[in-house]
């Protein structure tokens, strides 16, 4: 049993492993509370092979969910359009709200992708416990490393398997990040009442570019709506199926907008760098100052 807040050190789990290579993270399912499986997610998890991206918690999970950004102060200042939503009032003064794009100096970033790792429900030996993927301690040390740290910071301790000498079950994972809301039309005054809790945290500024957003999506009167669970917390899915078009939109201000078509649900569980990279069919819409035009040009069609 591997204890504590962080280990930083591929020995400790070796020594731990006693010899196996190949092996797997766990955590027996009756240790972890409610509260706890509620809060990074896994409170979803019913069946053998049960699979999510938990929530993000604290540093690890952060970098889990989200990857990081490095900010390159070695480099030149560069320029920056940022969105901010903002009211005025014309020289009748009538008031009127919109977006408009400040631009800023800013140092470049550079950004490291996350890791998606999922945890999973297993049942070995006739236990249930939330797993790991399988890893190789004597090739994947830096992934063995960050599997474990994550565990520590979701439930403080885990057990090292040996693969060689517990039975895996076989069955199919079930991927649990989206849940998918009754069918029937979801305009802004109904969909408004399913994302305004997820901006509680941000700022007036940064609320009003989602809601705007979000809102322009919706005025085209979407007949699907899905909402992300775990570390998809936060995300939505906006469906118009006659048209075979999904959108994927964030209360994250600098994620951009994407477009997938039925296969949504597959490809959108695909880390960024997946999408882009991949051979996958999508488009990818960026939030600036042509976002508008665009995703109307698209619903119009």
């Amino acid at each position: 049993m591997i204890k504590g807040q962080s280990i930083k050190s591929i020995a400790r789990l070796i020594a731990e492993a006693k010899g196996a290579d190949h092996v797997m993270f766990v955590v027996s399912w009756g240790d972890v509370t409610p509260v706890r499986q509620k809060e990074i997610g896994i409170n979803y998890f019913q069946n053998d092979g049960d699979s999510i991206l938990a929530s993000d918690i604290g540093k690890v999970s952060s970098f889990n969910v989200s990857g990081k950004e490095i900010k390159r102060k070695d480099l030149p200042l560069i320029k920056k359009s940022i969105p901010q939503y903002r009211t005025w009032k014309d020289w009748h003064g009538r008031e009127h709200d919109g977006i408009q794009h400040r631009t800023m100096d800013v140092y470049p970033i550079d950004f490291v992708s996350p890791p998606s790792e999922k945890l999973s429900l297993k049942d070995i030996g006739g236990v249930r416990y939330i797993a790991t993927r399988q890893i190789d301690l004597s090739s994947d040390s830096t992934l063995a490393m960050h599997l474990a740290n994550l565990l520590l910071e979701y439930f403080g301790e885990f057990e090292i398997f040996d693969l060689s000498k517990h039975q895996m079950s076989d069955v199919n994972a079930r991927q649990l990040q989206w849940e998918i809301l009754p069918q029937g039309k979801y305009p802004w005054n109904k969909a408004s009442g399913i994302v305004t809790p997820y901006l509680a945290k941000l700022s007036q500024s940064e609320k009003g570019v989602i809601e705007h957003r979000m809102r322009e999506i919706s005025k085209y009167e979407p007949d699907f709506l899905a909402t992300g669970r775990g570390g998809y917390s936060g995300y939505f899915v906006y469906g118009f199926t006659s048209k075979k078009l999904h959108f994927l939109e964030s209360i994250h201000l600098n994620n951009a907008t994407y477009i997938f078509g039925d296969d949504w649900e597959k490809l959108s569980s695909l880390s960024k760098e997946e999408i882009i990279n991949g051979e996958h069919e999508h488009l990818r819409v960026i939030h600036d100052k042509k976002w508008t035009g665009k995703i109307r040009q698209l619903l119009r069609a």
